[in-house]
Formats: structure tokens, sequence, C-alpha cells
């Protein structure tokens, strides 16, 4: 029987899990979660949840309630890997042994780059406490300039600090101070979002709303005394209230056992999702260095890949799934209403734009019950 550790929690290693022991059989494969957090966090309505009067147990469920029994959950944190021994050693000082590796073990938030994240009007909303202390920025918030800024690039959810910024707009005309509000939103590219059509649509967007786009913002850092941001040419914008995307690392673990790139990212072929170095050790979701974004999406398609192969090897055939580079992405351009986009490695985003676009706003609602009840328990 063949022992499979999963290492890491979130969406990725939770679907992958309960994928896996609902594709294999018993006698096949025992199936192993290492993860210390007892709870799942819904990541994707953080940046709703800033604006509504709502309390943060609804983003959440308990990771008991959500695994398959047949995986057994190791309730510690791993502190290195020996993948030379195929052995996992963890804070509790136990050592698991494995045949199979599968490194989900999503992305590090380095708050610590950004000095200025003890500052009372400085916040961002990519953790439970980042959120939360939006919420209550946003709550003593009465006018001036709120600045919404990436802080490098790659980070999770490229449309979210765009999807922020609509709901920014609609959340002050709501309070009746957006005739008292400037909002900018900074980017490093020559247009608002990476690929061309969407971000044009979203320029558009900005400009009926009264949103200053700005351009070729490389960020540097943050000056808290003058209250401005500042980017790598020494241009200086103000600001009352400022948003940004922290910036984004993979684990330590992953850099401290020679798992990734410079940045931490694990080393992963684009099409099979297997470490480019080890035969036995995959990879999935925010962890992988793969050329496409960083979502959920992308973790629920390539997982699939994932598990045939997997299953495929340990059944002695030869793994031929590929991920193509597979994602849908729902981009919200208020409370109610998104635009769909639809790419691949292969294809520009299809079927883009604002065509029904509350409908998709319906889906884009939906999309936590589907999260709960049937993504993350590997039933797609």
């Amino acid at each position: 029987m063949k022992k499979i550790v999963i290492l890491g929690g979130g969406f990725s290693g939770l679907a992958t899990a309960n994928h896996i022991v609902r594709k294999i059989r018993r006698t096949e494969a025992k199936v192993i979660l290492i993860e210390p957090k007892e709870y799942n966090v819904y990541e994707p309505n953080l940046l709703i949840w800033v604006f509504k009067d709502k309390p943060f147990s609804s983003l959440t469920k308990p990771i008991s309630e959500i695994l398959d029994p047949r995986v057994i959950w190791i309730k510690s944190e791993a502190i290195k890997i020996n993948q030379n021994e195929n052995t996992i050693h963890l804070k509790n000082g136990e050592d698991i042994i494995y045949d199979y590796l599968i490194l989900a073990t999503g992305a590090r938030m380095a708050e610590e780059k950004i000095e200025a994240i003890c500052a009372d009007n400085v916040c961002h909303f990519y953790t439970p406490e980042g959120a939360i202390h939006l919420k209550e920025a946003l709550k003593k918030f009465q006018g001036g300039t709120i600045v919404i800024t990436p802080t490098t690039v790659p980070y999770k959810c490229p449309p979210a600090p765009i999807e922020f910024t609509f709901l920014l707009d609609k959340y002050l005309r709501k309070r009746n101070i957006r005739d008292k509000t400037k909002i900018r939103f900074l980017y490093p590219l020559s247009r608002a979002f990476t690929m061309k059509e969407p971000a044009e649509k979203i320029e558009k967007l900005f400009e009926e709303r009264g949103i200053e786009f700005t351009s070729f913002f490389n960020f540097e850092t943050v000056d808290t005394k003058s209250n401005k941001v500042i980017s790598l040419e020494g241009e200086e914008i103000e600001y009352n209230g400022l948003v940004f995307v922290p910036p984004h690392e993979g684990q330590d673990i992953i850099k401290e056992s020679d798992l990734g790139d410079r940045e931490g990212w694990v080393t992963t072929d684009r099409y099979t999702m297997k470490h480019t170095k080890y035969d036995n050790i995959y990879a999935i979701g925010d962890a992988t260095n793969l050329p496409v974004s960083k979502s959920g999406a992308v973790a629920h398609f390539s997982s699939n890949i994932l598990v045939k192969n997997l299953i495929s090897e340990i059944r002695g055939k030869e793994p031929k799934a590929k991920y193509k580079g597979l994602t849908i992405c729902f981009i919200l351009v208020s409370f109610h209403k998104s635009m769909l986009l639809h790419f691949s490695y292969e294809y520009p985003p299809k079927k883009y734009g604002l065509y029904n676009t509350f409908l998709y706003g319906f889906f884009k609602k939906l999309f936590k019950i589907i999260y709960f009840q049937a993504l993350i328990k590997g039933y797609m």
C-alpha cells in the first residue's frame, strides 16, 4: 500500500485529499493530510466581507466537517522536508515517511516587507487579520483619498484589487461620502489588468465611475509620516487610506528544502503537476510556479489532472493527463454584477465582457455554496 502525504490544508490540499480517497481503493493507498489549522476560510469573499455587516464565522467551516474521514489528519506543522529520504519532519517531533508527496503549501503573505502595515490607515484584505483591520478602517473613514495598489507580482486572484475598487465605489456611495472621496488605482502595467480586452472594459468603468487610474506605478515603499506611497521611479502619491496587495512568496519550508525557485514557488511541470526534479513529488494551488493566475479555479482544474496522474502511477499505468492552463474567473464590478473570463495556456480570454452581468454576479454568490458543499469535498 502506498502512502500519499499532502502538505497543507487550504482549498487545494483539502480538495485534493478528498478527491483522491473518492477515486482510489483503500487497499491501494493511505492518504495523510498535514495541517495545523482547525478551520478553512473562504478567501474569495474576504474582499466582500469587509463591506458587509456579517460575522467572520460566515466565511469559515471546521476542517473536521469538510475532510473525508478516510483521510488521516495530522494536526501539526511541518518544519522540514527531506526529499532524498522521503521524510517530513513535524513540529510535534514526528517523522512522516511518504511514497508520494503533494505540496499544497500555498502562498505566504510577506507583510514584514511593508513596514507600514502597523498604521491604522494602511490595510489589505488578503488574510483574516488584514480583512478585520480593513473593515474597521472603512467604518471610520469619512472622506479623502483612498489608494489601491499591488506591491509585487504574482499575487493571489489578479482581479481582486480591481474588484475591491469597484465595491469601494459602491460602498462609499451608499454611505453618501463618495463625493468627498477620491479613489485612485495604481498598477505596474500600461493597463489596469494583465489582459488587454478585459483591461479596456475595466478602464472604461473606472472612467464612468470617477476612479482615477495610474499606469506604470511600480510600488517601492510607504511613507507613513507624510501618508505617501512611493514608486521605484520616485513618483509620490498622497493618501488618507491605503489598501495594498501584500508581497506574496512561497513558504519558507519550500525555500529551505530547495524545492522551489528564488521566491519559494514550487518548480512544477505546467502539464503534469509534478515537481520538475523529484518524480514522486507533486504540487498544487498557489504554491506552484505555473504560468497562470493563483486562484481557486486553477487549483480545482489542475487538481483533477494531478489526481488522475497520481492514481495512474500507483496502478502501474503511464500518466497521460495534462493540465492545459484552463481557468475561469469572475470579476465583480458591483455587489450584484460581474464579468466572466475564460482562458488557458493556449488561448486568450473567451466569453469575457459585461454580458448577462447580473447572471454572472449570481454565479459568483452561488460559488460559496458550491465551494463548501462540492468543490472542496472532491465531488467535482
